[in-house]
């Protein structure tokens, strides 16, 4: 790394790297999730806090299974479960870039400290 070995504060066993990187990516994905509802409902004035989300079309509740980030959509083609209607692909477009992103700087965080 760029640092001296004596004042390297970390040591990461071969596996650790990847999970933290992978961990990162997942809460990447999460915050990449809330900010997709802050982009949906701060234009029109709803809490972004309150309220589960829903189809826009038919206002059915989005189940849990199928809000994981990313996945959910997949799973569900990009449709909603209850009146296939299309769920943009924004979703999980954004939240894939959210994932990279904060795995990539924990990426160069690691590589920096290593």
């Amino acid at each position: 790394g760029l640092l001296p070995a004596e004042l390297s504060p970390m040591r990461l066993e071969w596996f650790e790297a990847p999970l933290l990187i992978g961990f990162a990516f997942v809460v990447g994905a999460v915050l990449g999730s809330f900010l997709n509802v802050v982009i949906y409902r701060g234009p029109r004035g709803e809490s972004v806090v309150f309220g589960g989300s829903r189809c826009p079309r038919c206002q059915a509740p989005i189940r849990p299974r199928d809000n994981i980030p990313i996945l959910g959509w997949l799973l569900l083609r990009g449709r909603c479960r209850d009146c296939g209607a299309p769920i943009s692909p924004q979703y999980p477009l954004v939240e894939a870039a959210c994932g990279f992103l904060a795995a990539g700087l924990v990426a160069a965080v690691i590589a920096w400290l290593v």
